[in-house]
Protein backbone atom coordinates (compact mmCIF):
# COMPACT_ATOMS: atom_id res chain seq x y z
CA UNK A 1 0.00 0.00 0.00
CA UNK A 2 2.89 2.44 0.83
CA UNK A 3 4.34 1.90 -2.63
CA UNK A 4 0.97 2.60 -4.22
CA UNK A 5 0.52 5.82 -2.22
CA UNK A 6 3.91 7.13 -3.22
CA UNK A 7 3.29 6.20 -6.82
CA UNK A 8 0.07 8.18 -6.75
CA UNK A 9 2.03 11.20 -5.44
CA UNK A 10 4.59 10.74 -8.17
CA UNK A 11 1.79 11.02 -10.71
CA UNK A 12 0.73 14.34 -9.17
CA UNK A 13 -2.18 12.99 -7.15
CA UNK A 14 -1.11 15.04 -4.14
CA UNK A 15 -4.51 15.36 -2.56
CA UNK A 16 -5.09 11.65 -2.62
CA UNK A 17 -1.68 10.96 -1.11
CA UNK A 18 -2.22 13.42 1.70
CA UNK A 19 -5.56 11.92 2.43
CA UNK A 20 -4.00 8.48 2.76
CA UNK A 21 -1.25 9.94 5.12
CA UNK A 22 2.09 8.47 6.28
CA UNK A 23 4.27 10.03 3.54
CA UNK A 24 6.70 12.17 5.64
CA UNK A 25 9.66 10.88 3.70
CA UNK A 26 8.35 12.60 0.61
CA UNK A 27 8.79 16.08 2.17
CA UNK A 28 12.37 17.40 2.27
CA UNK A 29 13.71 18.28 5.72
CA UNK A 30 15.88 21.40 5.84
CA UNK A 31 17.04 22.98 9.09
CA UNK A 32 17.10 26.78 9.33
CA UNK A 33 17.94 29.33 12.01
CA UNK A 34 16.46 32.78 12.35
CA UNK A 35 17.68 35.35 14.89
CA UNK A 36 14.84 37.54 16.10
CA UNK A 37 16.93 40.39 17.55
CA UNK A 38 20.67 40.57 16.79
CA UNK A 39 23.48 38.04 16.54
CA UNK A 40 26.11 40.67 17.34
CA UNK A 41 26.38 42.92 20.38
CA UNK A 42 28.09 43.73 23.63
CA UNK A 43 28.17 41.20 26.43
CA UNK A 44 26.06 40.35 28.28
CA UNK A 45 24.31 39.57 24.98
CA UNK A 46 20.82 38.05 24.97
CA UNK A 47 19.94 36.40 21.65
CA UNK A 48 16.53 35.02 20.74
CA UNK A 49 16.53 32.27 18.12
CA UNK A 50 13.72 30.79 16.06
CA UNK A 51 13.49 27.42 14.35
CA UNK A 52 12.93 28.42 10.71
CA UNK A 53 13.32 24.85 9.39
CA UNK A 54 11.30 23.52 6.43
CA UNK A 55 9.66 20.12 6.33
CA UNK A 56 8.09 17.75 8.85
CA UNK A 57 10.01 18.68 12.04
CA UNK A 58 8.98 16.50 14.92
CA UNK A 59 11.73 17.51 17.38
CA UNK A 60 14.86 19.62 17.61
CA UNK A 61 17.98 20.27 19.64
CA UNK A 62 19.76 23.59 19.97
CA UNK A 63 23.45 23.82 20.85
CA UNK A 64 24.36 27.44 21.57
CA UNK A 65 28.11 26.85 21.35
CA UNK A 66 28.61 28.04 24.92
CA UNK A 67 29.60 25.01 27.00
CA UNK A 68 30.60 27.17 29.98
CA UNK A 69 26.92 27.99 30.46
CA UNK A 70 26.25 24.39 31.57
CA UNK A 71 22.76 23.04 31.05
CA UNK A 72 21.70 26.37 29.55
CA UNK A 73 23.82 25.55 26.50
CA UNK A 74 21.08 23.40 24.96
CA UNK A 75 17.36 23.68 24.36
CA UNK A 76 14.51 21.92 22.58
CA UNK A 77 12.21 24.93 22.36
CA UNK A 78 11.08 26.28 19.04
CA UNK A 79 12.17 29.85 19.93
CA UNK A 80 14.73 29.78 22.78
CA UNK A 81 16.77 32.65 24.23
CA UNK A 82 20.39 32.36 25.32
CA UNK A 83 22.55 34.79 27.29
CA UNK A 84 26.23 35.11 26.30
CA UNK A 85 28.35 36.50 29.13
CA UNK A 86 31.84 36.25 27.65
CA UNK A 87 33.06 38.07 24.57
CA UNK A 88 33.77 35.52 21.82
CA UNK A 89 32.43 34.12 18.55
CA UNK A 90 29.99 31.26 19.14
CA UNK A 91 28.86 28.60 16.65
CA UNK A 92 25.17 27.86 17.19
CA UNK A 93 23.90 24.50 15.85
CA UNK A 94 20.28 23.51 15.33
CA UNK A 95 19.54 19.85 14.62
CA UNK A 96 15.99 18.95 13.58
CA UNK A 97 14.44 15.51 13.30
CA UNK A 98 11.47 14.07 11.45
CA UNK A 99 9.27 11.27 12.72
CA UNK A 100 10.72 8.82 10.20
CA UNK A 101 14.26 9.27 11.57
CA UNK A 102 15.71 11.82 9.21
CA UNK A 103 17.71 14.82 10.49
CA UNK A 104 19.13 18.10 9.25
CA UNK A 105 21.50 20.69 10.71
CA UNK A 106 21.94 24.45 10.38
CA UNK A 107 24.50 26.73 11.97
CA UNK A 108 24.78 30.41 12.77
CA UNK A 109 27.50 32.55 14.32
CA UNK A 110 26.92 34.80 17.31
CA UNK A 111 29.52 37.45 18.07
CA UNK A 112 29.48 38.66 21.65
CA UNK A 113 31.72 41.71 21.74
CA UNK A 114 33.63 43.06 24.69
CA UNK A 115 31.96 46.36 25.63
CA UNK A 116 34.42 49.21 26.01
CA UNK A 117 34.78 50.75 29.43
CA UNK A 118 32.89 53.92 30.28
CA UNK A 119 35.04 56.92 31.19
CA UNK A 120 33.52 59.61 33.38
CA UNK A 121 35.27 62.72 34.60
CA UNK A 122 34.03 65.14 37.23
CA UNK A 123 35.87 68.44 37.80
CA UNK A 124 35.57 70.82 40.76
CA UNK A 125 35.69 73.73 40.12
CA UNK A 126 35.66 73.89 36.35
CA UNK A 127 36.29 77.63 36.11
CA UNK A 128 37.90 80.38 38.12
CA UNK A 129 40.75 82.90 38.12
CA UNK A 130 44.33 81.85 37.61
CA UNK A 131 45.99 80.11 39.45
CA UNK A 132 43.15 77.61 39.51
CA UNK A 133 43.34 74.56 41.78
CA UNK A 134 41.14 71.76 40.46
CA UNK A 135 40.18 68.33 41.78
CA UNK A 136 39.42 65.56 39.27
CA UNK A 137 37.19 62.64 40.26
CA UNK A 138 37.46 59.49 38.11
CA UNK A 139 35.55 57.12 40.37
CA UNK A 140 32.34 56.99 38.32
CA UNK A 141 34.18 55.31 35.42
CA UNK A 142 33.37 51.61 35.03
CA UNK A 143 33.66 48.58 32.77
CA UNK A 144 30.30 47.04 31.75
CA UNK A 145 32.02 43.70 31.11
CA UNK A 146 32.71 43.50 34.81
CA UNK A 147 29.05 43.75 35.79
CA UNK A 148 28.55 40.04 35.02
CA UNK A 149 29.16 38.16 37.19
CA UNK A 150 30.57 40.73 39.62
CA UNK A 151 29.91 44.49 39.67
CA UNK A 152 33.53 45.44 40.34
CA UNK A 153 34.52 46.19 36.75
CA UNK A 154 37.88 45.55 35.22
CA UNK A 155 39.48 48.86 34.29
CA UNK A 156 43.20 48.30 34.70
CA UNK A 157 44.72 51.71 33.94
CA UNK A 158 43.98 55.37 33.28
CA UNK A 159 45.68 58.46 31.89
CA UNK A 160 44.49 62.00 32.67
CA UNK A 161 45.73 64.76 30.36
CA UNK A 162 45.14 68.18 31.93
CA UNK A 163 45.19 69.98 28.58
CA UNK A 164 47.79 72.56 29.59
CA UNK A 165 50.95 70.90 28.33
CA UNK A 166 51.97 69.44 31.68
CA UNK A 167 52.64 65.67 32.01
CA UNK A 168 49.48 63.59 32.38
CA UNK A 169 48.58 61.73 35.55
CA UNK A 170 48.57 57.94 35.20
CA UNK A 171 47.65 55.07 37.47
CA UNK A 172 45.30 52.20 38.24
CA UNK A 173 43.27 53.46 41.20
CA UNK A 174 40.13 55.21 39.94
CA UNK A 175 39.02 55.93 43.48
CA UNK A 176 41.81 58.37 44.24
CA UNK A 177 41.03 62.02 43.48
CA UNK A 178 43.65 63.89 41.47
CA UNK A 179 44.55 67.52 42.16
CA UNK A 180 46.06 69.88 39.63
CA UNK A 181 46.75 73.62 39.53
CA UNK A 182 46.49 75.55 36.28
CA UNK A 183 49.09 78.31 36.33
CA UNK A 184 48.29 80.09 33.06
CA UNK A 185 44.96 81.39 31.76
CA UNK A 186 43.24 79.65 28.90
CA UNK A 187 40.38 77.44 27.80
CA UNK A 188 41.60 73.94 28.68
CA UNK A 189 40.15 70.53 27.91
CA UNK A 190 41.05 67.74 30.32
CA UNK A 191 40.91 64.24 28.82
CA UNK A 192 40.56 61.00 30.79
CA UNK A 193 41.39 57.72 29.00
CA UNK A 194 40.68 54.37 30.68
CA UNK A 195 41.71 50.88 29.53
CA UNK A 196 40.07 47.60 30.56
CA UNK A 197 41.63 44.18 30.99
CA UNK A 198 40.69 43.20 27.43
CA UNK A 199 42.55 46.15 25.92
CA UNK A 200 39.50 48.24 25.07
CA UNK A 201 39.65 51.93 25.88
CA UNK A 202 37.34 54.92 26.23
CA UNK A 203 37.77 58.63 26.84
CA UNK A 204 35.88 61.47 28.47
CA UNK A 205 36.60 65.19 28.34
CA UNK A 206 35.76 68.16 30.51
CA UNK A 207 36.35 71.84 29.78
CA UNK A 208 38.18 73.93 32.34
CA UNK A 209 38.14 77.72 32.04
CA UNK A 210 41.16 79.34 33.65
CA UNK A 211 40.26 83.01 33.77
CA UNK A 212 42.81 85.77 33.36
CA UNK A 213 44.66 88.05 31.00
CA UNK A 214 46.17 86.34 27.98
CA UNK A 215 47.50 89.44 26.21
CA UNK A 216 47.84 93.13 27.03
CA UNK A 217 48.36 95.68 24.27
CA UNK A 218 49.11 99.38 24.54
CA UNK A 219 46.12 101.36 23.35
CA UNK A 220 46.75 103.54 20.30
CA UNK A 221 45.46 106.61 22.17
CA UNK A 222 45.58 107.70 25.76
CA UNK A 223 41.93 107.05 26.64
CA UNK A 224 40.43 104.00 24.91
CA UNK A 225 36.71 103.90 25.70
CA UNK A 226 35.19 101.76 22.98
CA UNK A 227 36.04 98.43 21.30
CA UNK A 228 34.65 96.48 18.37
CA UNK A 229 35.71 93.41 16.42
CA UNK A 230 34.86 92.95 12.74
CA UNK A 231 36.07 89.37 12.33
CA UNK A 232 39.66 90.37 11.52
CA UNK A 233 40.59 93.65 13.18
CA UNK A 234 39.92 95.45 16.43
CA UNK A 235 38.48 98.96 16.34
CA UNK A 236 39.30 101.29 19.24
CA UNK A 237 37.66 104.65 19.98
CA UNK A 238 39.59 107.19 22.00
CA UNK A 239 37.91 110.02 23.89
CA UNK A 240 41.03 112.21 24.03
CA UNK A 241 42.28 112.03 20.45
CA UNK A 242 38.66 111.80 19.25
CA UNK A 243 39.72 109.22 16.70
CA UNK A 244 38.80 105.66 15.91
CA UNK A 245 41.64 103.24 15.19
CA UNK A 246 41.76 99.91 13.39
CA UNK A 247 44.47 97.73 14.90
CA UNK A 248 45.86 94.26 14.43
CA UNK A 249 44.85 92.06 17.41
CA UNK A 250 48.09 90.08 17.40
CA UNK A 251 50.38 93.02 18.20
CA UNK A 252 48.30 96.21 18.39
CA UNK A 253 49.76 97.77 15.25
CA UNK A 254 47.59 100.60 13.95
CA UNK A 255 46.35 99.80 10.45
CA UNK A 256 44.13 102.85 9.90
CA UNK A 257 42.35 105.64 11.78
CA UNK A 258 39.81 108.40 11.23
CA UNK A 259 38.13 111.25 13.09
CA UNK A 260 35.11 110.14 15.08
CA UNK A 261 31.74 111.33 13.82
CA UNK A 262 29.58 113.62 15.92
CA UNK A 263 29.02 117.12 17.13
CA UNK A 264 30.67 119.41 19.63
CA UNK A 265 31.60 118.76 23.23
CA UNK A 266 28.65 118.20 25.54
CA UNK A 267 28.08 120.65 28.36
CA UNK A 268 25.46 120.31 31.07
CA UNK A 269 23.58 123.51 31.84
CA UNK A 270 20.36 125.46 32.05
CA UNK A 271 20.15 125.85 28.27
CA UNK A 272 20.46 122.14 27.67
CA UNK A 273 18.14 120.30 25.35
CA UNK A 274 15.89 117.37 26.29
CA UNK A 275 18.98 115.24 26.90
CA UNK A 276 20.69 117.86 29.12
CA UNK A 277 23.18 118.62 26.33
CA UNK A 278 24.02 121.97 24.72
CA UNK A 279 26.55 122.40 21.93
CA UNK A 280 30.03 123.55 22.81
CA UNK A 281 32.61 125.39 20.72
CA UNK A 282 34.69 122.33 19.80
CA UNK A 283 33.57 120.94 16.41
CA UNK A 284 35.03 117.46 17.03
CA UNK A 285 32.82 114.63 18.24
CA UNK A 286 33.81 112.69 21.35
CA UNK A 287 33.33 108.95 20.80
CA UNK A 288 32.29 106.51 23.50
CA UNK A 289 31.33 102.90 22.82
CA UNK A 290 31.54 101.33 19.36
CA UNK A 291 30.20 98.11 17.87
CA UNK A 292 30.39 96.19 14.61
CA UNK A 293 27.17 95.01 13.01
CA UNK A 294 25.48 94.73 9.62
CA UNK A 295 28.82 95.35 7.93
CA UNK A 296 29.30 98.77 9.52
CA UNK A 297 30.72 100.44 12.59
CA UNK A 298 28.29 101.90 15.13
CA UNK A 299 29.68 104.81 17.13
CA UNK A 300 28.10 106.34 20.23
CA UNK A 301 29.02 110.02 20.37
CA UNK A 302 28.94 111.23 23.95
CA UNK A 303 29.32 114.86 22.88
CA UNK A 304 26.05 115.11 20.95
CA UNK A 305 24.18 112.07 22.30
CA UNK A 306 23.75 110.42 18.90
CA UNK A 307 24.68 107.04 17.50
CA UNK A 308 26.30 106.98 14.07
CA UNK A 309 26.43 104.08 11.63
CA UNK A 310 29.56 104.59 9.54
CA UNK A 311 31.45 102.91 6.74
CA UNK A 312 35.03 103.02 8.05
CA UNK A 313 36.49 102.00 4.70
CA UNK A 314 35.79 105.32 2.98
CA UNK A 315 37.11 108.80 3.89
CA UNK A 316 35.17 110.86 6.40
CA UNK A 317 34.61 113.44 3.64
CA UNK A 318 32.84 110.85 1.49
CA UNK A 319 29.03 111.20 1.58
CA UNK A 320 28.88 107.44 2.07
CA UNK A 321 30.93 107.54 5.28
CA UNK A 322 28.00 108.23 7.61
CA UNK A 323 25.28 105.74 6.68
CA UNK A 324 22.69 106.60 9.33
CA UNK A 325 22.21 108.62 12.51
CA UNK A 326 20.09 107.57 15.47
CA UNK A 327 19.01 110.52 17.61
CA UNK A 328 16.70 109.69 20.47
CA UNK A 329 15.63 111.57 23.56
CA UNK A 330 15.00 108.21 25.25
CA UNK A 331 18.62 107.53 26.15
CA UNK A 332 22.18 108.84 26.34
CA UNK A 333 24.31 106.08 24.90
CA UNK A 334 27.76 105.20 26.13
CA UNK A 335 28.42 101.50 25.51
CA UNK A 336 26.96 99.85 22.40
CA UNK A 337 26.85 96.30 21.07
CA UNK A 338 25.22 94.67 18.08
CA UNK A 339 23.68 91.22 18.27
CA UNK A 340 20.49 89.28 17.76
CA UNK A 341 19.42 91.75 15.08
CA UNK A 342 19.35 94.63 17.55
CA UNK A 343 21.52 97.42 18.83
CA UNK A 344 22.18 97.26 22.57
CA UNK A 345 22.83 100.53 24.37
CA UNK A 346 24.00 101.29 27.88
CA UNK A 347 22.26 104.45 29.04
CA UNK A 348 24.46 106.41 31.43
CA UNK A 349 21.49 108.53 32.43
CA UNK A 350 19.45 105.69 33.91
CA UNK A 351 21.89 102.80 34.38
CA UNK A 352 19.74 100.61 32.15
CA UNK A 353 20.61 98.56 29.10
CA UNK A 354 18.29 99.12 26.18
CA UNK A 355 17.42 96.99 23.18
CA UNK A 356 17.15 99.41 20.26
CA UNK A 357 15.87 99.01 16.72
CA UNK A 358 18.96 99.80 14.60
CA UNK A 359 16.85 101.31 11.82
CA UNK A 360 14.43 103.53 13.71
CA UNK A 361 16.12 104.03 17.07
CA UNK A 362 12.98 102.88 18.86
CA UNK A 363 13.51 101.25 22.27
CA UNK A 364 12.28 97.66 22.12
CA UNK A 365 12.99 96.71 25.71
CA UNK A 366 15.30 97.35 28.64
CA UNK A 367 16.60 96.01 31.93
CA UNK A 368 18.62 97.33 34.86
CA UNK A 369 22.33 96.83 34.32
CA UNK A 370 24.19 94.78 36.92
CA UNK A 371 26.46 96.70 39.25
CA UNK A 372 28.96 95.89 41.95
CA UNK A 373 27.79 99.00 43.83
CA UNK A 374 24.42 100.53 44.55
CA UNK A 375 23.26 102.51 41.51
CA UNK A 376 22.16 105.71 43.24
CA UNK A 377 21.14 108.54 40.95
CA UNK A 378 23.04 111.81 41.24
CA UNK A 379 21.56 115.34 41.02
CA UNK A 380 22.04 115.43 37.25
CA UNK A 381 20.61 112.00 36.61
CA UNK A 382 23.99 110.30 36.19
CA UNK A 383 24.39 106.87 37.76
CA UNK A 384 27.81 106.68 39.50
CA UNK A 385 28.32 103.02 38.59
CA UNK A 386 26.86 103.04 35.12
CA UNK A 387 27.45 100.37 32.47
CA UNK A 388 30.26 101.67 30.27
CA UNK A 389 30.93 98.80 27.89
CA UNK A 390 28.88 96.16 26.09
CA UNK A 391 29.74 93.18 23.90
CA UNK A 392 27.55 90.54 22.29
CA UNK A 393 28.96 87.02 22.75
CA UNK A 394 27.24 83.78 21.78
CA UNK A 395 23.73 85.01 22.50
CA UNK A 396 24.60 86.82 25.72
CA UNK A 397 25.74 90.32 26.65
CA UNK A 398 28.93 91.20 28.48
CA UNK A 399 28.63 94.38 30.53
CA UNK A 400 31.39 96.36 32.23
CA UNK A 401 30.17 98.17 35.34
CA UNK A 402 32.46 99.42 38.06
CA UNK A 403 35.42 97.03 38.29
CA UNK A 404 33.43 93.94 37.34
CA UNK A 405 32.53 92.30 34.05
CA UNK A 406 29.13 90.59 33.89
CA UNK A 407 27.66 88.15 31.41
CA UNK A 408 23.91 88.65 31.35
CA UNK A 409 20.86 87.16 29.69
CA UNK A 410 19.71 89.81 27.20
CA UNK A 411 16.10 88.70 27.56
CA UNK A 412 15.90 89.16 31.32
CA UNK A 413 19.06 90.92 32.50
CA UNK A 414 19.84 87.99 34.82
CA UNK A 415 23.54 87.66 35.61
CA UNK A 416 24.92 84.40 34.19
CA UNK A 417 28.57 84.84 35.19
CA UNK A 418 31.01 87.50 36.31
CA UNK A 419 34.73 88.17 36.39
CA UNK A 420 36.96 90.83 37.87
CA UNK A 421 38.14 93.43 35.37
CA UNK A 422 41.90 93.33 34.78
CA UNK A 423 42.31 97.11 35.10
CA UNK A 424 40.93 99.83 37.35
CA UNK A 425 38.56 101.51 34.88
CA UNK A 426 37.15 99.03 32.34
CA UNK A 427 35.21 100.63 29.50
CA UNK A 428 34.67 99.25 26.00
CA UNK A 429 34.26 95.52 25.38
CA UNK A 430 34.54 93.32 22.29
CA UNK A 431 34.27 89.57 21.73
CA UNK A 432 36.45 87.99 19.04
CA UNK A 433 34.75 84.59 19.02
CA UNK A 434 37.03 83.15 21.73
CA UNK A 435 38.27 85.90 24.01
CA UNK A 436 36.76 89.01 25.56
CA UNK A 437 38.70 92.24 24.97
CA UNK A 438 38.55 95.10 27.49
CA UNK A 439 39.55 98.70 26.81
CA UNK A 440 40.74 100.54 29.91
CA UNK A 441 41.81 104.22 30.03
CA UNK A 442 43.83 103.07 33.06
CA UNK A 443 43.73 106.29 35.05
CA UNK A 444 46.98 108.29 34.87
CA UNK A 445 48.74 105.37 33.19
CA UNK A 446 48.76 104.66 29.44
CA UNK A 447 45.56 103.15 28.14
CA UNK A 448 45.51 99.37 27.72
CA UNK A 449 43.67 96.68 25.82
CA UNK A 450 43.39 93.33 27.60
CA UNK A 451 42.44 90.04 26.00
CA UNK A 452 40.74 87.85 28.61
CA UNK A 453 39.66 84.32 29.26
CA UNK A 454 36.23 84.65 30.85
CA UNK A 455 33.65 82.16 32.09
Amino acid sequence: MRGLKCALIGFGLLAAALALGGCDEFWPLEAGISVLNSATGYVPLSVQFYDASLGPVSSRTWDFGDPTSGTSNTSTLESPTHMYTEHDAYLVTLTVFSSDGRSSQATAVVRAVNPPPVARLDVTPDHGPVPLAVVFNLSSSFDPAGIVPAPTGSIVSFSLDFGDGTPPATGTDLGAAISHTYSTPGYRVATLTVVDNDGSSASATHSVTVEGVVTTLAAPGGDPVGLAYDGNSLWVSDSTTKRIYRIRPSDGQVLASFDAPGGSVAIMGAKADAKNIIPGPNPAGTPAGIAWGNGALWVACISDGKIYQVNPNVPTTDPGHVLAVLDSDAFTAFGVAFGGGALWVSDIGTGRILKVDPFSGAVLGSFVAPSSLAASVGPRGIVPVAPTGLAWANGALWVSAGITLYRVDPATGAVLASAAAPGPTPAGLAFDGVYLWVADPNGANPGRLDRLVVP
